[in-house]
């Protein structure tokens, strides 16, 4: 399948079955990854996912201190205050 037809599909799921298909896709990238998530399901299904994520290691980006970042967002709001403007 197609991965545009897939994404299709995907956003034509309820709320549950797409939180369900992205604790498919975590399951299966930390396997790639060598990652055993599955060994936690013991575990209450609302602390689950919360478990899992606790057991990986992952890198989070902050704007704190991305000059670069704060300079477009703020380039962005002027251009659509101008638009509005107008």
């Amino acid at each position: 399948m197609p991965l545009s037809e897939l994404l299709f599909a995907a956003s034509q799921l309820t709320h549950q079955d797409k939180l369900r298909l992205i604790h498919f896709l975590l399951i299966e990238v930390a396997k790639e990854e060598g990652c055993n998530l599955e060994s936690l399901e013991h575990q209450a299904p609302e602390d689950l996912l919360l478990s899992q994520l606790a057991s990986t290691e992952a890198t989070v980006w902050s704007p704190y201190d991305s000059y670069e970042a704060a300079q477009t967002l703020s380039n962005l709001l002027e251009e659509a205050r101008k638009e509005s403007d107008a």
